[in-house]
């Protein structure tokens, strides 16, 4: 007697394999570019609200040396104040039309239709978050904010960009009252001019005792400029990263990799202790149901995701410009 034999389509994909599919696409977004990796994995939630909010140490307290019986005078002090931003939202889709059923039917045919259809959502995916995070952050003319990226969180000039210099609605301007929200500068001339010395200085500028930057990132075309004066040890690559699979140059035992989307002329030194993603916590790579489409032939899968990239420590990040 022949076995009974069943087709098999998105209708009746049972929710464990769709749910592989769904975790798949989630960490497979991540995993690419080594900034988003990290970003992602030191990230923190939010449970809703109109904007993000970040509470931001801005002075210290008071306090000092005493002695005998000196009569002490405790006052109340504002050193913390609040970071407010909007919220980026992001989402890509995986289509399925009518006609793509009818030409791939059967469990074999469908799954290979389902696993190329997420592949592509999740290189779109994987590409517009890591262009945001290299972005200024400004609004399109529709009015949808991204997320404000490094050009803005980790600004060439921190007290004219973004415009007027309001991070997280903080003023930066050239006074000193600002300085804790003003990032570390450095104009390396040009590129045909940089050394290990200059960036370096950039190290210095970036790191406080055990504070420094845990991740360099640059372009291709600076990358090769460093790899060329970096010595035979540095040029075998960061430990750390080579484990995760990612080439590098060692700098101060952190990696120095390139990223496609970097700004040309630029090498930034992060610290991911103070630089990270605050994601909605019920839109963290979200999925919806397959949904059918009402004029169409075709079901929808959405995958969404709302946060925002949070620089909460300024000082301890820096970038080098003008490597030209």
């Amino acid at each position: 007697m022949a076995t009974a034999t069943r087709t098999i389509t998105w209708d009746n994909l049972n929710t464990s394999s769709m749910a592989e599919l769904d975790r798949t696409l989630k960490d497979g977004i991540f995993k690419k570019h080594l900034l988003l990796r990290k970003l992602n994995e030191k990230k923190k939630t939010y449970s809703g609200g109109v904007y993000i909010t970040d509470p931001i140490m801005n002075a210290l307290g008071n306090g000092g040396s005493y002695g005998g019986m000196e009569v002490l005078t405790p006052q109340d002090k504002q050193i913390v104040t609040t970071a407010v931003f909007e919220p980026a939202h992001y989402e890509t889709d995986v289509t399925l039309s009518y006609t793509d059923d009818l030409a791939n039917r059967g469990s074999a045919q469908v799954f290979d239709l389902l696993e190329a259809k997420y592949k592509s959502a999740r290189s779109t995916m994987e590409r517009n978050l890591t262009v945001g995070l290299f972005g200024t952050g400004e609004k399109a003319t529709y009015g949808t904010a991204p997320i404000v990226g490094l050009q803005a969180a980790v600004a060439n000039d921190p007290t004219t960009d973004p415009t007027a210099g309001a991070y997280g609605g903080i003023t930066r301007d050239t006074t000193a009252a600002t300085d804790f929200w003003k990032n570390q500068i450095k104009d390396m001339t040009s590129l045909a001019t940089l050394t290990m010395l200059k960036l370096q200085n950039l190290w210095g500028l970036s790191s406080d005792g055990n504070e420094h930057p845990d991740i360099i990132i640059t372009t291709q075309a600076i990358y090769d400029f460093v790899w060329n004066l970096a010595d035979a040890r540095q040029r075998l690559g960061n430990e750390e990263a080579a484990k995760l699979g990612y080439q590098s140059i060692d700098f101060n035992g952190v990696p120095l990799i390139v990223d496609k989307n970097c700004t040309a002329g630029v090498i930034y030194m992060l610290n991911t202790d103070y630089l990270y993603l605050k994601v909605h916590k019920d839109d963290d790579m979200a999925s919806t149901p397959f949904l059918q489409g009402t004029t169409q032939l075709v079901k929808v899968k959405y995958i969404t995701w709302t946060g925002q990239l949070i620089n909460s420590n300024p000082r301890y990040q820096g970038v080098g410009y003008n490597l030209t």
